[in-house]
């Protein structure tokens, strides 16, 4: 936990990246490459992407429809695999934050507390793992192994944004900050979101597989859709709740307790399971120091 806290100088400095365009580029990779699918998908093979096992009419294509077909899916899966990585460092960075935070938990749930941010990271990586199954283990290759891989991926994706409210929220204390209050409104809304288009989502599916009904695919889809750019918008709140830090890659020197800079460039991380990541001002304040 000290060594989490541990204050120091960046110099050196070869590479640098706010989170907020971190979180940008991260969040615009699926969502620009889905809307590329189904926009291409919808104008060029509209026939082929609307095909359900039911043969009945339907207008909308799903998501794995669309991303399912070439040259659309060599997209999608180059998009996923540049997206991936950075969701899985998002997920240490989240495991780390709440632990610095383990101060403002009242004393008789800070056990609790530690259980349930191992859980969230537990559950942001699977979430994460099954849209990399789900992406690269299409319908029409295997629907059987799909169809499961998608379950587990909604299943995760619900109850990470469930704990994720509640460690934020634990975190905090009695009082937030305005950027705090706005990430825990939008996460408060993206869940309620979902949570409704996945109830949507299992009743048109219901209607689809049991009486073939027309257009109940399509209404399946819609439901998908909303889904799958909430769970973006989610994930995207992350940028407010990491403004000021900074991606860098440089050299690292810690400060004695007594201010001194220490000989030692290389820190133990006990605890720490993430790459370098200062707030935003300190590495401004290092430039100043040595201008």
């Amino acid at each position: 936990m000290d060594q989490i806290h541990q204050k120091g100088v960046a110099h050196g400095i070869l590479f640098q990246l706010r989170v907020w365009h971190f979180g940008l580029m991260t969040v615009s990779l699926p969502a620009v490459s889905l809307a590329f699918c189904f926009i291409t998908g919808f104008i060029f093979s509209f026939d082929d992407v609307n095909e359900t096992m039911c043969e009945v009419k339907n207008f909308i294509p799903s998501i794995s429809a669309v991303t399912g077909i070439t040259p659309q899916t060599y997209v999608w899966r180059i998009c996923i695999a540049l997206h991936c990585a950075p969701r899985f460092t998002i997920a240490f960075f989240y495991y780390n934050y709440y632990l610095q935070r383990l101060q403002n938990v009242h004393e008789k749930y800070q056990g609790f507390f530690k259980i349930l941010i191992k859980l969230n990271f537990w559950l942001n990586t699977v979430e994460n793992a099954s849209l990399v199954g789900v992406t690269y283990v299409t319908n029409r290759e295997n629907y059987p192994i799909h169809e499961k891989i998608f379950v587990v991926f909604m299943v995760t994706s619900l109850c990470y944004m469930l704990s994720n409210l509640i460690c934020f929220r634990m975190s905090r204390g009695q009082t937030m900050t305005q950027d705090e209050h706005r990430s825990y409104f939008w996460k408060k809304v993206m869940f309620a979101s979902i949570m409704s288009a996945t109830a949507g989502l299992l009743y048109f599916f219901a209607r689809h597989r049991l009486l073939c009904e027309p257009g109940a695919f399509s209404y399946f889809s819609v439901c998908e859709y909303i889904i799958a750019y909430t769970n973006m918008g989610y994930h995207m709140t992350a940028v407010l709740d990491f403004k000021d830090k900074v991606l860098l890659f440089g050299t690292y020197t810690p400060q004695a307790g007594n201010g001194s800079i220490t000989n030692n460039n290389n820190i133990i991380r006990d605890k720490c399971k993430v790459p370098m990541v200062l707030p935003h001002n300190t590495i401004s304040g290092n430039k100043k120091k040595r201008n």
